[in-house]
């Protein structure tokens, strides 16, 4: 596969996550990244950027936003990492649809669909010609690649995706962790289980820890016990443990857990998890919509 040039609209948590994946990948034989261009919203967040990958400052260029078009323009692939809410500015900024013709779009945008995707890319009018094969790919990683542990779930037409972009797609992620393509019709659920589902557990893993402190346990302690054993029950379950078989083997009669599981159920903890991972579905059904 030929070197390539990304450019990285948007360098906050995740945008700053994926450019250190492609700067300093665990697989370099797959795909070559020989510069990257990343855009930014001020000068102190160029600072930041800059410095962060200073390392990497021959292959690395940060740019302004407002320099959005030049970094489309000198790209092969174009990432989105910017707000869903600027989604319209910036694919509709003068000279950027034109930029993005014939280019791989990937897009990190919360609530984007590829249907929507392809009309920002092309504007209300309708496609023709090569446009009918447009290369958009929705995605969305959690914060866990920032320690390259992340879940990054990716969608597009699989018709209409050539294999060389499916492989720099699937390789870009992979280097914040593991990649994997679903359909997109159970995307928005899938996405809301990556990207909210640990923020319920460090809710619960919270309250944990409030218990443990009010029972005479120094915090760092405490954290260090109740994550630790977390992920460790947790790497049972895609070993082939059900959560609920794995519940009934650790709650023995009469015993401590059978207690705090019992005491879960009257506050009715399950189904408040199980509504609110629906909520949010729903609420990313709602912004793809929009």
């Amino acid at each position: 596969m030929a070197p390539i040039t990304v450019a990285l609209l948007g360098c906050g948590n995740l945008g700053s996550a994926l450019a250190g994946g492609i700067l300093s990948p665990a697989d370099k034989a797959t795909v070559a990244v020989t510069r990257l261009i990343t855009t930014v919203g001020t000068e102190d967040s160029k600072r930041r950027v800059e410095e962060q990958f200073d390392k990497h400052s021959s292959r690395l260029t940060v740019l302004l936003q407002q320099e959005n078009l030049r970094a489309i323009q000198e790209a092969d692939v174009v990432v989105f990492a910017v707000k869903p809410a600027k989604r319209e500015e910036v694919f509709g900024a003068p000279g950027a649809r034109e930029a993005l013709r014939g280019k791989l779009i990937i897009s990190i945008m919360a609530g984007t669909s590829t249907k929507e995707l392809s009309r920002l890319a092309l504007g209300d009018q309708p496609p023709t010609g090569d446009q009918l094969a447009l290369q958009v790919v929705r995605a969305m990683p959690n914060m866990a690649a920032k320690i390259r542990e992340a879940v990054t779930l990716f969608t597009a037409d699989l018709n209409t995706l050539t294999k060389e972009n499916y492989e720099i797609t699937s390789w870009l992620f992979n280097q914040v962790g593991e990649g994997q393509c679903i359909p997109e019709a159970t995307f928005d659920i899938s996405a809301v289980l990556v990207g909210c589902a640990g923020s319920l557990l460090l809710l619960a893993v919270d309250g944990l820890l409030d218990a443990a402190v009010a029972e005479g346990v120094r915090r760092p302690e405490a954290t260090k016990m109740a994550v630790n054993s977390a992920i460790g029950m947790m790497k049972l379950v895609p070993a082939g443990n059900h959560p609920s078989v794995l519940r009934e083997k650790i709650a023995s009669p009469g015993g401590c857990s059978i207690r705090a599981l019992l005491e879960l159920e009257k506050q009715g903890v399950r189904a408040a998890f199980t509504r609110a991972i629906l909520a949010a579905a729903d609420r990313s059904k709602q912004m793809s919509k929009s």
